[in-house]
């Protein structure tokens, strides 16, 4: 899973790619390269299995983390490609999370929404330029060889075309299977799930004029400190537990983070334990067994039998597995089962 973190000059978004990753990179010295960090996902149910089972290992899910340069707002109102040439390192990525600016200070009175409104024109008119680009190749296709290879490609690029140009994100259209098959060679920038985070000054908190044009955007929205979750990623596990209570945060930057980005891309956890390893998979909600199976193995996938499921409260409930079956509370799922948030899977497979 990887998230880009991308945003104007000036939000912190820096700060906070610090404050997730532990990277240390300078901030405010620009650059055209990304900076890149693998993280952990933290999950107390991981390290309570690690417990019960004793493992040699302990594998958490993990997410890398993108940041994208910075550039100046309202590059793309003149005509500018500024934004766009930023915006390239972001095609890869799983989703993206904008930092918005909501404090003051040397930087000038903030405008959250009009950065979030913004960011998506940006976006937008990235878009716009390979939907344009593709329709003239494919017009030229037609008058060369008298018909294009794929006919459902004009209509779904003219459909673009237009919820583009009305400013409007391609994840709002439905579409087909088909349709969604062809666009996911583009790498759309407007048909990934977005999180925009509202990076306030201490002892205050985000705008609510910025949560709801964030929320009317289909984001999923994290409000925080960063110069804050800096000062407390400095500290020990005990102070900074004290730091956040006096300042009534429930959650770290990081987990509150890592809970958008599941949330934006609809993903969820399952659990396989044994002595060799406890690990946390990351799967898309509604998931069957065989696909969930994919995500350890290929092999698992293709050869998949059954699956051992253990719901994860039953079994802590039980005490151990043993006592968990004896109580019949593992059950055997054929392909059909849809992988819930929490299962413990033990894969048959045969290849």
């Amino acid at each position: 899973m990887q998230i880009g973190i991308i945003g104007f000059k000036f939000t912190g978004k820096t700060t906070l790619f610090n404050v997730i990753t532990g990277a240390g990179q300078p901030t405010g010295v620009g650059g055209v390269d990304p900076h890149r960090a693998v993280g952990k996902v933290p999950d107390p149910r991981l390290d309570r299995l690690t417990a019960m089972f004793k493992p040699k290992r302990q594998v958490n899910a993990s997410v890398e983390w993108v940041d994208i340069p910075g550039f100046q707002g309202g590059m793309a109102a003149d005509g500018g490609r500024e934004g766009t040439r930023f915006l390239d390192h972001g095609r890869k990525v799983d989703a993206l999370a904008q930092v918005v600016r909501c404090f003051g200070g040397g930087y000038g009175d903030p405008d959250p929404v009009g950065e979030l409104e913004s960011m998506a024109l940006e976006l937008a008119l990235a878009d716009l330029q390979i939907v344009e680009n593709r329709l003239e190749k494919l017009a030229k296709e037609k008058t060369r060889m008298g018909k294009v290879a794929n006919p459902l490609e004009p209509p779904m690029m003219q459909r673009f075309r237009e919820q583009l140009e009305n400013d409007k994100p391609l994840r709002d259209l439905e579409l087909n299977p088909d349709e969604i098959k062809m666009a996911s060679g583009f790498t759309f920038l407007t048909l990934k799930p977005m999180i925009a985070v509202l990076n306030h000054a201490e002892g205050e908190e985000g705008p609510s004029d910025a949560i709801a044009a964030a929320q009317a955007m289909g984001a999923e929205v994290v409000a925080l400190c960063a110069s804050v979750e800096e000062e407390i990623a400095e500290l020990d596990e005990e102070d900074a537990a004290e730091f956040l209570a006096d300042l009534g945060i429930a959650e770290r930057a990081l987990n509150r983070m890592i809970t958008a980005s599941y949330g934006a891309l609809n993903l969820q956890s399952f659990f396989t334990v044994g002595p060799d390893e406890c690990r946390a998979w990351a799967v898309r909600k509604g998931a069957t067994a065989p696909v969930a199976a994919g995500a350890i193995h290929s092999d698992l996938q293709r050869g998949f039998i059954r699956a051992e499921v253990t719901a994860y409260d039953d079994l802590i409930s039980a005490g151990d597995m043993a006592a968990a079956k004896a109580a019949n509370l593992v059950c055997l799922e054929g392909k059909a089962y849809e992988v819930q948030d929490g299962d413990i899977l033990e894969i048959r497979f045969s290849v």
